[in-house]
């Protein structure tokens, strides 16, 4: 619920032009690691307190769930880092980088969301708000 509210978030600042798309980038990475962690909570473990999302997709693969080569985790997790901490030392996301950070915090939703189904998760009508 929480990570579908942040993914909500991060589309409406991403189409916002007065936001700065490092919002989105952060709020992309953010929905990606709470639902990663929602799965590792779900069989009943403790999330790692760590915000990579490559740890915990290692994580993960205890509980029986690969997130495999479709999403480049280590970029995901990269885009947080500007979003959360911007200095010169941090590339600059770009606004044209937000779509693509969006589309793969999406996926990893939509991996969770079917994992979960698949455990008998009923997950019809959450309302992330």
């Amino acid at each position: 619920r929480v990570a579908l509210g942040d993914l909500l978030a991060a589309r409406a600042v991403a189409n916002d032009g007065a936001l700065p798309p490092r919002l989105a980038s952060f709020l992309a990475q953010q929905a990606a690691e709470k639902a990663l962690k929602a799965v590792i909570a779900f069989a009943g473990t403790d999330p790692p307190r760590t915000h990579n999302l490559v740890a915990l997709s290692d994580e993960l693969r205890t509980h029986g769930l690969a997130i495999g080569d479709t999403v480049d985790l280590v970029w995901l997790t990269d885009g947080a880092r500007s979003g959360r901490y911007p200095d010169a030392e941090e590339p600059v996301i770009e606004r044209s980088e937000v779509a693509a950070l969006l589309t793969s915090s999406q996926s990893i939703l939509d991996i969770v969301r079917i994992h979960l189904a698949a455990n008998g998760v009923d997950l019809e009508g959450i309302d992330p708000t």
